[in-house]
């Protein structure tokens, strides 16, 4: 009899669709995602076609991520002590202000290379105080039970982005409208993600009352529980070294392969993206629905190393179906490492130190990444070609990512 009242008072777990805060979440996502992927497609095409600079691209990439990188740990401070959702609506109503302004310039034909530098930087540092707060914000609105299953939707929605996201962005450069619809839709979309983190207002997650300690001393918080753990400090070394072998040569190399390596048109690009993207949402769902809770740790140590094999062979490639096949496998390893990770992160750390902890992990994961786009935008000038040098990324990142885990096995043997 015991036993049975125990039961009975234990809460029933109510489905994620069912709950008010995770659909709000949902649709922030969803508009989001989708106007980042369009956005990127048309503005990545548009350099290298329109404007000739392929080697340039780089430098565009390059202007957003400095400012993540230098402002990160600081949003993910203000991600503890501020609604989190009143970041994401103030920093995707200036993320929509800054794609209105692009549209000006684009009108009066001033769109230059110099435009998406400067949108770059205050996109970027807009970006840095985004990121932390959409990445501990599940925590607060979700059981700890359902965390592994709501991330898989929340992945699985940002790889849909990325399968249509940039073929409506093909659709809409190839279309009547041009560049004007294929930055407008993304203006749009993000000034929707802004009204809804507006209406749905979950509150802070440092009580209104609590001590307020200096920015410094709340990063260092942060580092202190990094440092007291072997598994972050093997995750932030394999996030690091992953940005710096695979971002660049990734990032900005798609497009530059497409057009230099496979003579491609920018429907053949977003069959590229689209492919990777499919990969990662299969993977997704299917995390999803076996919800993994054993051996996780060997699940992501196994991805990494399929992730570079499939990427040198990605590198190697110059049929199309044979890239697109090779990417969709890249894609596929993408959730399966990510989603575990994650998941930990979440359900292990102090919610109260969960914004600060997922600003520094972004940071560390995106702080090597402009230096790998300076390399591989050097290297495009000094005559590599975009195969030879995602070949070389590909191979260094399976001698470090062996280092990693003979030398930190605890990555590998989390559970």
């Amino acid at each position: 009899m015991a036993q049975a009242a125990v039961i009975a008072e234990q809460p029933k777990i109510v489905s994620l669709f069912k709950q008010r805060s995770f659909i709000f979440i949902w649709a922030i996502t969803i508009c989001s995602s989708f106007s980042i992927a369009i956005f990127q497609f048309s503005q990545s095409w548009y350099v290298v076609k329109t404007l000739d600079k392929e080697a340039s691209l780089g430098i565009v990439f390059i202007a957003a991520n400095v400012p993540r990188i230098l402002f990160m740990a600081i949003g993910g401070v203000l991600a503890d002590r501020i609604s989190r959702t009143k970041i994401l609506f103030a920093a995707n109503l200036l993320r929509t202000l800054l794609l209105c302004g692009l549209l000006i310039m684009l009108a009066a034909g001033h769109l230059s290379l110099l435009s998406f530098i400067l949108f770059g930087l205050f996109f970027g540092a807009l970006d840095a105080f985004v990121w932390p707060a959409n990445g501990s914000l599940l925590p607060n609105v979700v059981d700890n039970s359902q965390l592994t299953r709501a991330n898989s939707v929340i992945q699985t929605t940002q790889q849909s982005s990325l399968i249509l996201g940039p073929m409506i962005g093909g659709i809409l450069v190839a279309s009547s409208g041009g560049y004007m619809f294929s930055f407008g839709v993304p203006a749009a979309m993000l000034l929707i993600s802004a009204i809804l983190a507006f209406l749905l207002n979950v509150p802070a997650s440092e009580s209104k009352g609590a001590k307020k300690t200096g920015i410094w001393h709340s990063i260092k918080e942060g580092l202190d529980v990094v440092k007291q753990s072997a598994f972050l400090k093997a995750l932030f070394l394999s996030t690091i070294f992953l940005n710096v072998f695979v971002v660049g040569p990734l990032m900005m190399g798609l497009p530059i392969f497409v057009k230099n390596i496979l003579d491609g048109s920018a429907l053949d690009f977003s069959f590229i993206e689209g492919s990777m993207a499919a990969g990662m949402l299969i993977s997704s769902v299917i995390i999803g629905i076996l919800n993994i809770k054993r051996r996780r740790g060997l699940m992501v140590t196994i991805s990494l190393f399929a992730m570079n094999i499939f990427f040198f062979w990605f590198s190697q490639s110059s049929s199309l179906y044979l890239c697109m096949m090779a990417i969709f496998f890249i894609g596929v390893t993408f959730p399966a490492t990510n989603i575990p990770l994650i998941s930990a992160v979440q359900s292990s750390v102090d919610k109260k130190l969960l914004g600060r902890l997922m600003g520094l992990l972004t940071m560390a994961s995106m702080g090597l990444a402009p230096l790998s786009l300076a390399a591989t935008s050097t290297l495009i000038s000094y005559g590599f070609t975009i195969d030879k040098i995602m070949a070389g990324g590909a191979l260094s990142l399976i001698i470090v990512n062996t280092l990693i885990m003979w030398k930190l096995p605890a990555l590998r043997k989390m559970e």
